[in-house]
């Protein structure tokens, strides 16, 4: 059976690596362009081993974090007594560019850059799929959608996504020129109309973001960002390099996350607000589990779907809580 999986982030990777290690035929494609979210959780740990990576080279220790909320002062959890020890703040380019070698390594088939253009099906809806792609055509027998939150895959079938809210990001990323800053965890500040993170990154830099309901408006982003009661002190040194990034945050579940010979996994099959900081961890989880789906029957694929939508409501009263307001 040759599957394709299509998305080359966490998510993609992780099911391709995985889906070789079950003997599958694979070929993983995508821009090979990586995302924003720095922070990746201890939890991470043991599904990295899983993938057969047990170092993250070039990556910096994340060893807790600090969040200012519904208070002036910073309430610090730190990752000492986690028992898979430390996270990692990431360079996203290396993190991708980690994960990509080592499915290639595994034996999956990488196409990058490519991008999806049309899907047609030989028997009306799997079975066969004929692929349009950027940089020539494809044949497969499954697909797998780890597009991220513009669901690529599913959006070309139809199938039609649910958002609780309209949330956006609006991300920079900072340089130091030989900073002598030794903060390791990420910074979390609520504000009137959204909230801000920031983090350290390998190479003397820091990524900051702002979440936010409101329309994007990236004009005096970084005056706001200086006038911040507690990231202000941690950017202090660091000038902004480079444009802004305005990035969808929102929280969304695709109606169906699967369908005969296709299947749709992290991001793409369900985002979370950055906030959760679940989705690294999420797209990593779901990419492993995913690979013994392949192919098999309804009722196991209906699970899978039953699951997903147990975890999101679980997830959307959780958020609710947290930002004190009811659900969109």
């Amino acid at each position: 059976m040759r599957v394709a999986v299509i998305g080359t982030g966490p998510a993609g990777c992780a099911a391709a690596i995985s889906l070789r290690q079950l003997g599958r035929e694979v070929v993983l494609l995508g821009d090979g362009i990586d995302g924003v979210g720095e922070q990746l959780h201890p939890a991470a740990r043991p599904l990295l081993h899983s993938l057969g990576l047990t170092d993250l080279p070039g990556q910096l220790d994340c060893v807790g974090t600090n969040t200012a909320w519904d208070s002036s002062a910073l309430f610090e959890q730190n990752f000492l007594s986690h028992p898979f020890g430390n996270g990692w703040l990431l360079d996203r380019d290396g993190f991708g560019e980690t994960l990509r070698k080592a499915a290639q390594f595994a034996g999956a088939k990488l196409r990058v850059p490519s991008r999806i253009l049309g899907i047609s099906s030989e028997r009306g809806g799997g079975s066969h799929w004929n692929l349009k792609l950027s940089d020539g055509d494809e044949k497969c027998d499954w697909l797998v959608d780890a597009t991220g939150r513009r669901g690529a895959v599913a959006r070309l079938l139809g199938v039609k996504r649910r958002r609780i809210d309209r949330q956006v990001a609006i991300v920079g990323w900072l340089d130091a020129n030989g900073s002598d800053d030794v903060d390791l965890t990420l910074a979390v500040e609520k504000v009137e109309k959204g909230w801000w993170y920031s983090c350290r990154l390998p190479g003397d830099r820091r990524v900051a973001g702002y979440v936010t309901h409101a329309r994007p408006d990236a004009k005096n982003w970084e005056a706001r960002l200086r006038a911040t009661q507690h990231l202000s002190r941690l950017v202090q040194n660091y000038r902004l390099e480079g444009p802004l990034s305005i990035r969808a945050a929102d929280s969304t579940i695709l109606e169906k996350c699967y369908g005969r010979g296709w299947i749709a996994i992290g991001d793409a099959a369900l985002s979370y607000d950055p906030l959760a900081s679940r989705g690294l961890v999420s797209a990593l989880d779901q990419g492993i589990r995913v690979a013994p789906l392949i192919g098999a029957a309804e009722s196991q694929l209906a699970a899978w779907q039953a699951k997903l939508e147990a975890t999101f409501n679980a997830y959307v009263l959780e958020r609710s809580k947290m930002i004190g307001k009811t659900p969109e």
